[in-house]
């Protein structure tokens, strides 16, 4: 066995593994807190681990880089040099440890890219998507034993699920960890089936599902994707390359309306409604982004950031106050600044070069539509499917498969 098919059977393993441990994280999280094993969920994530290890030193044995490759080598250098400077190593372990399913999705692309062109849809991926649905809805009538059972890793508390509340209505959570986990990954899962299945039943079947549950987890996000998924499917002629830059436009608007939130904020009364519609946004607007961008001035500078664990989990163990970041552009600024943003959005304005109206390409694009949107009020990088699928957009040129380029 070459280096390069051991390193091919270790993605799709490692790929296989991350998916059945994030589908069912709420009941797997619990058994292994039952057999006293808790460390046990980390084995996809060390399987990545080891994945990057093994691409590393395929690398250095060919001799040979990708386009890709170096510019992700180089913002991966750039984040950690501002880690050492700014973050407690403990806070930056943690945080890295929060968005490793980046680099499986980066080095899994070229596998979703081929299942795409080819229109054909794994089987393991309707099973998955068919019983997380089926479980979200069972829990309406069903209280799982999963739920609300906390335990102790590295100091922090971690609990196997949560099913919260809004307005007073129950957010149910179905086999995921949360209720928001439960949502945004089955609209994902969604997108992929779309653009990679040719029966039109089984899309609209799971189009309903996928709705279905967006609805039952209160996730007005989700359910408003839907929305546009569903334009996205009959508007085929809309050009992708001009949606793609349009995307990134727009991804500098909320940036720095987010950094600006300290100026803004509204009244909010007492009313059921109003508070599952506008309650978090108002959260967000006059605690979570506001002290944000405060720990990035106090560690660091908007400029050059301040490193991985000022904000999101890491912040638990790094600044004292965990502050969970609630965007993925707070996020981006508060691990490298300023220039880790311009220079992200020069690689994905780089990866547009290949887009064209083909299948893949049309996945391509919505898929970052929802990444950026859900990205407004989510730190979508530390949600493990999210960041999975950041890594896939990251390497889009892998799509371009004629010409085998990036992997």
């Amino acid at each position: 066995m070459t280096l390069q098919s051991f390193e091919s059977r270790l993605i799709n393993f490692s790929l296989l593994l991350f998916l059945l441990f994030e589908f069912f994280a709420g009941p797997l999280r619990w058994l292994f807190h039952l057999l006293g094993a808790e460390l046990l969920f980390s084995i996809p994530k060390l399987l990545i681990l080891i994945t990057i290890l093994v691409s590393v030193l395929n690398i250095i044995y060919k001799r040979k880089i990708t386009k890709n490759g170096l510019i992700a080598s180089i913002s991966i250098i750039y984040i950690l040099l501002v880690s050492i400077v700014h973050v407690e190593l403990a806070a930056g372990f943690v945080a890295f440890w929060g968005i490793i399913p980046i680099f499986l999705g980066y080095h899994s692309a070229r596998i979703i890219f081929e299942s795409v062109q080819n229109n054909k849809t794994n089987n393991i991926i309707y099973f998955v998507f068919y019983v997380s649905c089926i479980g979200v809805f069972c829990n309406i009538i069903f209280n799982y034993p999963w739920y609300d059972v906390s335990y102790e890793i590295a100091g922090m508390d971690v609990s196997s699920a949560q099913m919260g509340t809004t307005g007073g209505y129950t957010r149910y959570a179905g086999f995921f960890k949360s209720s928001l986990q439960a949502s945004s990954n089955i609209l994902i899962l969604l997108v992929y089936i779309v653009a990679s299945t040719k029966n039109k039943f089984f899309i609209l079947v799971c189009f309903i599902l996928s709705l279905l549950v967006s609805i039952i987890t209160i996730s007005k996000t989700t359910f408003a994707l839907h929305l546009i998924l569903l334009f996205y499917v009959f508007m085929k002629i809309l050009p992708v390359k001009l949606l793609w830059r349009s995307t990134l436009i727009f991804a500098i608007v909320v940036t720095f309306f987010t950094i600006m939130s300290t100026n803004y904020s509204f009244e909010m009364n007492n009313d059921p409604a109003t508070t599952m519609l506008l309650g978090s946004l108002n959260a967000r607007l006059t605690t979570t982004w506001p002290d944000g961008v405060e720990s990035i001035l106090k560690f660091g500078s908007l400029t050059f950031g301040a490193g991985l664990g000022t904000i999101g989990v890491g912040s638990k163990l790094g600044s004292g106050t965990y502050n969970p970041g609630d965007s993925m552009y707070l996020y981006i600024i508060a691990t490298g600044g300023y220039i880790l943003g311009i220079y992200l959005l020069g690689w994905l304005y780089y990866q547009s070069n290949i887009l064209n109206n083909s299948a893949i390409s049309r996945f391509l694009s919505m898929t970052l539509i929802i990444l950026c949107l859900f990205g407004i009020s989510m730190t979508t990088p530390e949600y493990p499917l999210m960041g999975f699928a950041l890594g896939v957009i990251f390497n889009s040129r892998a799509s371009n498969l004629q010409y085998k380029e990036a992997e």
